[in-house]
């Protein structure tokens, strides 16, 4: 807390600033670009096209740069104003003409009352020293317009005899439905990443992989309009695009990495009407149910509707395949394994064969792994596809 004088007023003042850990941090890494620039200035070697004069002329900006914005960074709390200054500028907005402040994931925006002015957006907040102070003084002088927003939803929502009859009753159908989508989004997110470290290579969990996104549809329709799509992230309304997104890109990664497809040729026509129908009931859910705009919806309706059309028909052809297979043998003629930071996946090269002539690598189960030795003899076996999509997996 300063206290000075300001158009001959006794002005007291809370001032904030990058915090000395960040200091450090981006202090060493303007440092390392101003060494480096440096480097490159003299190192005749490097600059026979000047390329490397350019490069260091950049970094040396960028090193400037920095340094300038963390001595004049400073966030400030007059009594009647509040003022952010950083390299780029300045810019002040007196206390009644502050809308209210918002917290976003990366940046507090100060909204300004009247229109003309500019909000003050302070970047990067989280690297501010005493932060939580900087948030109390805030909302102890302005309104947190996420708050009032949530609670201006909540109250429209409350009002809503399409999903109570009394408010009790509106009161906890939101609480449970805000808890059934919640639950939602956490297992779609769950069911995608054991998708990665499985490879989905299991009958039971593919058909999971169908089904879910009906499910969140199913919710969506129950909720009658409560659920969204999309919502922002401090809505009241209960947004099931986590889950929704991820188990439609389960069936588009199980399609890719879980099945052999011979030809995608008969693909198209039946993906194209899964497509139509699972957009039109997310368009009827998400905009015209919800009454939800059409801008912050559709993109995640083509989408979700896109990769659910051909991973789903995918996966549908092969799990609901009742066809008998034809037998073609072949020979392994190398394998491998390759290791990533959430799975590991089991190759084997398999020679030609009369449908495919040319070689090919095919993802196996490590038992499959285990038993397969180069030169040995494997069986693939092809398949119609309920679609007509035809598709092969190898036994031994």
């Amino acid at each position: 807390m300063y206290i000075f004088r300001r158009h001959n007023y006794l002005i007291m003042e809370q001032e904030f600033t990058t915090s000395t850990g960040y200091k450090i941090f981006y202090g060493a890494v303007a440092g390392a670009a101003f060494v480096v620039s440096v480097y490159l200035f003299t190192n005749n070697s490097l600059n026979a096209n000047g390329a490397g004069i350019i490069f260091a002329i950049i970094l040396l900006v960028v090193a400037i740069a920095i340094a300038m914005n963390l001595y004049k960074r400073k966030f400030i709390l007059f009594d009647d104003s509040v003022m952010y200054t950083s390299i780029w500028g300045s810019k002040e907005l007196l206390n009644n003409n502050v809308k209210g402040f918002r917290l976003g994931e990366k940046a507090i925006f100060i909204e300004p009352l009247e229109t003309g002015y500019s909000r003050i957006m302070v970047r990067d907040y989280s690297s501010i020293g005493d932060i939580k102070d900087l948030k109390d003084a805030l909302g102890s002088r302005f309104t947190d317009l996420n708050k009032a927003e949530f609670e201006a939803e909540k109250e429209e929502i409350l009002k809503d005899a399409d999903i109570g009859v009394t408010e009790g009753d509106r009161e906890t159908v939101f609480k449970n439905t805000r808890k059934y989508t919640m639950v939602f989004n956490f297992i779609g997110m769950g069911l995608f990443f054991i998708t990665i470290y499985f490879h989905g290579d299991n009958f039971w969990l593919r058909l999971l992989a169908i089904i879910y996104p009906l499910a969140g549809l199913a919710l969506m329709k129950i909720s009658k309009g409560l659920v969204r799509l999309y919502a922002k992230k401090n809505s009241a309304y209960p947004s099931i695009l986590t889950g929704l997104f991820f188990s439609a890109m389960i069936t588009l990664l199980m399609a890719f990495t879980g099945i052999n497809i011979l030809n995608y040729d008969n693909v198209w026509a039946p993906a194209l009407i899964v497509f139509m129908a699972v957009a039109w009931a997310l368009y009827y859910l998400a905009i015209k149910l919800a009454k939800a705009p059409f801008l912050h919806q559709i993109v995640f309706v083509i989408l979700i509707s896109a990769g659910y059309a051909f991973g789903g028909t995918v996966l549908a052809n092969s799990i609901f395949d009742q066809s008998k297979p034809q037998v073609f043998p072949t020979t392994i003629t190398d394998h491998h394994i390759t290791r990533g930071s959430k799975s590991t996946t089991y190759h084997i090269i398999i020679a030609g064969w009369e449908k495919h002539p040319e070689g090919e690598n095919i993802s196996v189960s490590p038992s499959f792994y285990d038993a397969a030795e180069v030169g040995s003899k494997v069986n693939v076996n092809l398949k119609k596809g309920l679609f007509n999509v035809p598709w092969y997996f190898i036994s031994q």
